[in-house]
């Protein structure tokens, strides 16, 4: 080997260690993030954000001047810079991701022009309120090499993610039939203001009663649990027929305010049937049909009862005692959402709650609301989308 030819290697493999070296250390970077949307579910994300030493806040943006000062405050170690318009701060190249935590009829319109700006995207759930909102990310989203990962943080769940191992790689409960769920809770008493889900009191902002902006309480509250439903199935829905209305302090028919009580019955692609209700009705004292959230999954060799918190299996002839699983307990979804959407953007890879799962959650709500509001059965093929 000549002298020439010799030292000329050696300089190639330099420079390909200072160009891995470099790739390394550009990994290593912290990724600036752009807040769409700092009110109270936005500011919730920021916080956990604006305390990562992997991520800087660089910028944020709200229509609420209030809001934007609140956000530049609890992110003054970043010193992001400040927005009225969300285009505005997507033209900022130096921006690597966006959040987006803005009402509903918002999130399809701000998805797809990041995701056209060439930003990775987190948005809060739902995905749209309607199935051409969903057709239009869906079509950014396959243009685009960036990241995109939805809100729906129970898919970051290893509680959940252990009961859908049980019943599709490990067949616990043979083949899944049947799926029951509920997400019940206590109404409020006359004058005081309205329960969520979870039981608790809270002041809702001025669009989410308002089903044109919100996409009603199926859309806006239940795509969480309709969505788990779809990972528990395995499948999607072909089909869904349902009835609801707000019930309370009088009965409106559903499509006018926000409802307060619904049932639908879905029918998936692989044959499997879903029956899911969703009530602000339920009398706590009522203990043979217990409030909250839970899901209930059959089997022809058993069944799985499962919450947030614990999932316990049933043998179908009750040949063995039932066996309970307990979840693990404090754990920040929220979180383990955020670490899954960094991971997902550092290996260049789809996160778990990607834009499928954003998409058919979507779609699996609005078709049940479509249902509601039509009285009538609705199908898949109506919605006129592809996932």
């Amino acid at each position: 080997m000549s002298a020439s030819t010799f030292f000329r290697r050696r300089f190639l493999q330099g420079a390909a260690v200072a160009a891995a070296t470099t790739a390394v250390r550009a990994q290593e970077e912290p990724l600036r993030f752009g807040m769409i949307g700092v009110g109270k579910r936005g500011n919730a994300h920021l916080t956990r954000l604006a305390a990562r030493s992997d991520i800087t806040v660089g910028a944020i943006c709200d229509i609420d001047p209030s809001a934007r000062d609140a956000a530049q405050s609890a992110a003054r170690t970043d010193n992001p810079r400040s927005y009225a318009d969300y285009r505005e701060l997507l033209r900022q190249e130096e921006i690597d991701a966006v959040l987006i935590a803005t009402p509903c009829y918002l999130h399809a319109e701000m998805s797809a022009a990041a995701l056209e700006a060439g930003k990775h995207v987190f948005c809060e759930k739902p995905l749209a309120i309607s199935a051409d909102q969903v057709k239009l990310v869906l079509d950014a989203a396959r243009e685009s090499k960036a990241v995109f990962q939805i809100g729906q943080q129970l898919r970051s769940s290893p509680h959940m993610q252990g009961v859908v191992r049980e019943i599709h790689e490990t067949g616990l409960i043979g083949t899944p039939l049947v799926i029951k769920a509920q997400r019940h809770s206590t109404p409020s008493r006359p004058g005081t203001r309205r329960e969520d889900g979870s039981g608790q009191q809270r002041r809702f902002p001025g669009w989410y009663n308002d089903v044109k902006l919100s996409g009603d309480l199926i859309v806006e509250n239940a795509i969480h649990n309709l969505d788990v439903c779809n990972w528990l199935a395995g499948s999607r829905p072909v089909s869904a027929y349902g009835h609801g209305k707000r019930y309370l302090p009088e009965p409106m028919p559903a499509g006018t305010v926000m409802m307060d009580g619904f049932s639908v019955e879905y029918i998936y692609n692989n044959d499997m049937h879903l029956d899911y209700s969703q009530l602000y009705l339920h009398p706590r004292a009522l203990k043979k049909l217990p409030n909250g959230q839970w899901y209930v999954i059959y089997g022809d060799k058993g069944t799985i009862e499962l919450d947030n918190s614990s999932w316990t299996f049933y043998d179908i002839y009750g040949n063995s005692d039932p066996v309970e699983h307990k979840g693990i307990e404090g754990l920040d979804l929220t979180e383990e959402a955020h670490n899954d959407f960094v991971r997902a953007i550092r290996e260049n890879r789809r996160p778990i709650a990607d834009i499928e799962v954003a998409a058919t959650a979507a779609l699996t709500s609005i078709m049940g609301r479509e249902a509601i509001y039509q009285r009538r059965m609705i199908t898949w093929d109506e919605m006129g989308v592809t996932v």
